[in-house]
């Protein structure tokens, strides 16, 4: 014996109904998409960074330590950018796992005024003594994970870096100036 065949009725209601939920799900996934990626990206899309050198004085400029022992980060931070709720995690790493480290903020303005280019923010700067030796994202990724970030293995000096490094190509949370 078949089953009795559905009404129409019942036919155009499921069918509404499987519409209305592949629609919802497919909206959802856009906008859970756009506002938690909105701001992932290659930090120096435009590649600024790309054969320049930063200014040699730029340390002395922001007033750091003349001392190659000495250890600075200097914080870079755009105002309104979502990206600035994963620096909380960053800085309190930072600062609980290296306390001898001088950590200081900067302006974008300040830093353009210095004849640094800032592609994007929030960025970090690392200086031994007054040489910069990185500047970029705090991590990669699109979360900005503290277990993906090279600061920690600069600061520990596991990882040794020939001259400056200007980490302008890796995908992080920035946000584009």
């Amino acid at each position: 014996m078949s089953p009795p065949n559905r009404p129409d009725a019942y036919r155009h209601r499921t069918r509404l109904a499987l519409l209305v939920l592949i629609t919802w799900l497919g909206l959802s996934s856009i906008a859970m998409y756009y506002f938690v990626f909105a701001d992932y990206g290659e930090f120096d899309p435009e590649q600024q960074w790309l054969g320049w050198q930063p200014p040699a004085d730029l340390g002395a400029k922001l007033s750091l330590a003349d001392d190659n022992r000495q250890w600075s980060i200097v914080h870079v931070r755009s105002e309104g950018c979502s990206c600035n709720s994963y620096l909380t995690t960053h800085l309190q790493d930072l600062t609980r796992e290296h306390s001898g480290v001088d950590q200081i903020d900067a302006s974008i303005d300040t830093l353009n005024e210095y004849g640094f280019v800032v592609p994007a923010a929030p960025m970090a700067m690392i200086f031994q003594g007054q040489h910069l030796v990185y500047a970029g994202p705090y991590a990669s990724g699109p979360f900005c994970a503290s277990e993906d970030s090279l600061i920690n293995d600069l600061l520990d000096q596991r990882t040794q870096l020939a001259g400056t490094y200007l980490q302008g190509l890796v995908k992080a949370c920035r946000c584009l100036i």
